[in-house]
């Protein structure tokens, strides 16, 4: 296997506001847009950075995914996507 590419970063955060804040005013990079995904419970806002983007995740309930991590106040990375490619044995 041979990785390609990062398709995005998720980072798990427990405003988005303050997030936008950090991403956009600090380190200047543009907000694409941000959704509220009801199934999965939480809000997204995503961050392009060259061919790849930073997803930060804030939980929109006590019982979604994304809250047991903020709830201990553990923030900071949570996932990853790679692009890859199978290579072929000789």
């Amino acid at each position: 296997m041979k990785i390609l590419n990062i398709d995005h970063l998720g980072i798990a955060v427990n405003s988005i506001d303050d997030g936008k804040f950090f991403w956009s005013d600090v380190l200047g990079l543009r907000l694409e847009g941000s959704e509220t995904v009801e199934a999965q419970k939480v809000t997204t806002a995503f961050f392009p950075v060259g061919d790849s983007e930073v997803e930060l995740l804030e939980s929109t309930s006590p019982m979604g995914r994304w809250q047991s991590s903020s709830k201990r106040r553990v923030r900071g990375f949570s996932m990853s996507l790679f692009e890859w490619q199978i290579l072929k044995m000789p």
